[in-house]
C-alpha cells in the first residue's frame, strides 16, 4: 500500500487552529436576565450552562463536530495531499526529445502535433519526480542540444520543456547520443529515454554504453511532400526542372504542384503519390539570368506536415565555362577545344583572377584561382620528403597502373590498365598512402612502386595532382583520355552550377560568392535579421537556414542574393517509423509511448468534501432554526 504523500507538508502547522476552536466551546458565555412566560427552556439553559464551564464532562455537539472536521479538510487540502505512483526514473535519466521536422504533423482532425505529445509524456515523468531521481532533458533534430543539467527541480524541468520547439531538419540519432554518453562519464547513467515518431535511421553507428528505451508516439495523418528538385541544363538558355513528390499513405493521395519563376507561376501539374508510388514532373524553364525558382503543393485532402510543400531553388546565369589551359598542355588544349559551352584560355600566364577550372604544368597561378584545378607532373612541395618521381632508365621496370579509384569524378569510365608511363613516383623514407592522408592528400590512382594520382580539398577548391606528365606517357592516344577531360570538364560545370543545380536543404546555406571582408546583412523566412562577414576570398560561408523558405543577402539596402531552402527529406515526409534501430553491437526496438500514470492529487477532493459539509451545517441549522420557530 503506498501511503499518501503532501507537496506541502508545512501546511501541518494550520492544525493548531483545533486548538482555539475547541476552547471557544468551553468558554462561560455571558447571558442577558430575561423575563420569561416559561419554565419548559430552563433544562436546555441549564445544559449549556454546564458545557461551558471548565472540567464538565463534554456533551456531544453536532456544531463543533461539523466545523472540526470542516477545518482539517480545509487544511488537509492545503497540504495537497497526493497518491504517488510510485517511481518512474532512475537516479539519473537522460530524456531524448525529437524536435525533427516529422514531429510537426499532425493527428488526423485534431490540431494536436506528434510534439505535443511527446511533451505531455515528459511532462508525466517530470510530475513522478519526488525525489525518485533526476532528470536532463536533450532535444535533437540533425543534431543535439542539451536544455538542462541533471535537476529533480520540476519548475526548472517544466520551464525548459516550455522553450521545445520543432524544427525544419530531419533526425539523427547518433550526435545526441554521444552528448548523453558524455553525462554518463559525469553520473551514474543506467537507461536514456527517446521520445520520437520513429522517423528515424535504422542503422546507427554508436556502441550503447546504457540501456535505451526509445518510444514512440503515435503515428500522425496522410502526408504528400516534395522530396527533390534539381534542374539541368537542356540548352543555351533553357533547363529542365525536376520535381518529385512522396507520400507517406498506402492510398493513391491527389494534390496540384505549382512552379513560380521570381514569383510568378509558369507551370502547373496535377499530382497522384501514395508511400510506395512516388511522383516525378519535369517543367521546361526558359532562363538565360539568374533566378529564383519555388515549387510549391496544394494537397486535395487532409495533410498533416506543411513545411514539405515548398521548396526554392536557385538557377545560374547560363554562361560558357571559363577554362585556362597552360601553354604547353597541347594534348589538353586539343581535348577541351571540342568540349560544348567553354571558353577556352591558353596563354602563357592566366588572364583573368577567377576561372571554373585551370589546368596547368606550374604551381604559380600568378593568384589565379579556381573550384577545380589539374597540376600535370608536379609533386606538392608538402610531399617532397614522401615522393619522388624520376624518368624511366633501360634498367627500370616498366611502370605499372595497378590500381585507381573509379568513383572519383574525374576516374569515372576510364581505364587505365595498358597505359605506358616515362616517369616513375616512388615512395622515399619509408612513406606510404596513410602518410600522405596524414597530411591531407588521397591517392587516387596507385603505381607499383608509389603513388600517381593524388587528390586534396581544401574549403570549396579541390586540386588534383598527376605526379607524372600525361605527355610522358600513351595516355593522351588512349580512348581514356577524352573520357578524362570530359569528365574533369563536367564536374567543373557542377561545381560552378553550370550544368545541375539541386534545390538546398534546411540547415547552412551554401557558399555565396560576395565582396571580401565585408558585413552582410540576412533576411530568412522568420521575423528579424543577422549579420555575417565575408572571408578574405570573398565567400559568405556557414550562414544558418534553419527553416523552410527565402534567405535575403543585403548589402546595407541593396538585395545581393536571395537563397531558398526546402526540407527534402524522404525519411521525414514519409513519416514512417521503424520498429528496430541497429546499433554497432545491439539491435533496439522501438515500442509505442507507454502513458505514465502520474501521481493522483486529491487535495480537491478534500476541498470539495469540505464544501459539502460546510453546506450540511448551513442546512442543518438552518432547518433546526426554522422548525423552532415552528
Amino acid at each position: 500500500m503506498s501511503w499518501p504523500g503532501f507537496s506541502f507538508p508545512f501546511g501541518a502547522w494550520f492544525f493548531l487552529t483545533l486548538i482555539p476552536l475547541v476552547v471557544l466551546y468551553f468558554l462561560k458565555l455571558k447571558r442577558p436576565r430575561v423575563e420569561i412566560s416559561s419554565l419548559a427552556l430552563w433544562q436546555s439553559v441549564v445544559n449549556d450552562q454546564r458545557v461551558n464551564s471548565p472540567f464538565q464532562k463534554f456533551r456531544r455537539n453536532l456544531l463543533l463536530l461539523l466545523q472540526l472536521i470542516l477545518l482539517m479538510l480545509v487544511i488537509l487540502a492545503l497540504m495537497q495531499p497526493f497518491i504517488s505512483a510510485g517511481p518512474e526514473t532512475v537516479e539519473y535519466l537522460p530524456v531524448l526529445i525529437d524536435c525533427s521536422a516529422s514531429m510537426s504533423s499532425k493527428v488526423n482532425d485534431a490540431d494536436e502535433t506528434r510534439l505535443d505529445l511527446a511533451v505531455e509524456q515528459v511532462k508525466g515523468m517530470i510530475d513522478n519526480l519526488r525525489g525518485n531521481g533526476k532528470i536532463a532533458l536533450f532535444t535533437f533534430s540533425s543534431g543535439g542540444r542539451r536544455l538542462t543539467e541533471f535537476s529533480d527541480d520540476s519548475q526548472l524541468l517544466l520551464r525548459a520543456l516550455q522553450k521545445v520547439e520543432p524544427t525544419d531538419r530531419a533526425s539523427k540519432l547518433d550526435e545526441v547520443l554521444r552528448m548523453a554518453e558524455a553525462y554518463s562519464r559525469t553520473a551514474s547513467v543506467e537507461k536514456v529515454v527517446v521520445i520520437t515518431d520513429g522517423n528515424l535511421n535504422d542503422q546507427v553507428d554508436f556502441e550503447l554504453p546504457f540501456k535505451l528505451d526509445i518510444q514512440r508516439v503515435p503515428t500522425g495523418g496522410n502526408n504528400l511532400g516534395i522530396t527533390e528538385m534539381t534542374a539541368r541544363r537542356s540548352g543555351p538558355e533553357s533547363w529542365d526542372v525536376f520535381v518529385r513528390v512522396s507520400g507517406s499513405a498506402t492510398e493513391t493521395a491527389y494534390a496540384d504542384l505549382r512552379l513560380l519563376k521570381n514569383g510568378e507561376t509558369i507551370g502547373k501539374e496535377a499530382i497522384e503519390a501514395s508511400v510506395e508510388d512516388s511522383e516525378r514532373v519535369v517543367f521546361s524553364v526558359e532562363s538565360k539570368e539568374a533566378a529564383l525558382l519555388q515549387a510549391t503543393l496544394t494537397a486535395k485532402d487532409f495533410d498533416s506536415l506543411q513545411i514539405d510543400n515548398s521548396v526554392w531553388l536557385n538557377l545560374p546565369n547560363t554562361r560558357p565555362l571559363k577554362v585556362y589551359a597552360a601553354e604547353k598542355l597541347y594534348s589538353w588544349q586539343h581535348a577541351l577545344s571540342v568540349q560544348t559551352e567553354t571558353e577556352l584560355d591558353t596563354a602563357a600566364e592566366p588572364s583573368l583572377p577567377e576561372y571554373d577550372l585551370i589546368i596547368t604544368d606550374v604551381e604559380d597561378l600568378k593568384g589565379s584561382t579556381a573550384p577545380i584545378v589539374v597540376y600535370n607532373g608536379l609533386v606538392p612541395k608538402e610531399l617532397q620528403d614522401l615522393i619522388s618521381v624520376a624518368a624511366v632508365t633501360e634498367n627500370d621496370t616498366p611502370v605499372q597502373i595497378m590500381d585507381w579509384l573509379q568513383t572519383a569524378p574525374l576516374l569515372r569510365h576510364v581505364q587505365l590498365r595498358d597505359v605506358q608511363i616515362a616517369e616513375k613516383a616512388k615512395y622515399i623514407n619509408d612513406a606510404d598512402s596513410q602518410a600522405l592522408e596524414e597530411r591531407g592528400y588521397e591517392v587516387l590512382i596507385h603505381g607499383a612502386e608509389g603513388p600517381l594520382m593524388l587528390q586534396r580539398r581544401r574549403g570549396l577548391q579541390t586540386e588534383y595532382y598527376f605526379l607524372f606528365h600525361t605527355d610522358r606517357s600513351t595516355l593522351p592516344y588512349r580512348v581514356a583520355f577524352p573520357i578524362l577531360v570530359s569528365n574533369v570538364t563536367e564536374f567543373a560545370l557542377q561545381q560552378a552550377s553550370l550544368s545541375e543545380v539541386a534545390a538546398t536543404a534546411t540547415g547552412v546555406l551554401p557558399a555565396i560568392s560576395v565582396a571580401p571582408n565585408r558585413e552582410y546583412q540576412v533576411k530568412g523566412p522568420l521575423a528579424g535579421t543577422y549579420n555575417v562577414t565575408s572571408t578574405p576570398s570573398g565567400i559568405l560561408v556557414g550562414v544558418q537556414a534553419e527553416t523552410v523558405g527565402k534567405y535575403d543577402i543585403f548589402d546595407g539596402e541593396e538585395l545581393v542574393a536571395s537563397v531558398g531552402t526546402g526540407l527534402l527529406s524522404s525519411l521525414e515526409t514519409s513519416l514512417r517509423p521503424v520498429d528496430e534501430i541497429q546499433f554497432s553491437e545491439v539491435r533496439v526496438a522501438t515500442d509505442e509511448v507507454k502513458v505514465i500514470d502520474s501521481d493522483r492529487h486529491i487535495w480537491w477532493s478534500l476541498a470539495f468534501l469540505a464544501f459539502i459539509f460546510l453546506l450540511f451545517e448551513w442546512w442543518y441549522f438552518q432547518r433546526a432554526k426554522g422548525g423552532l420557530a415552528a
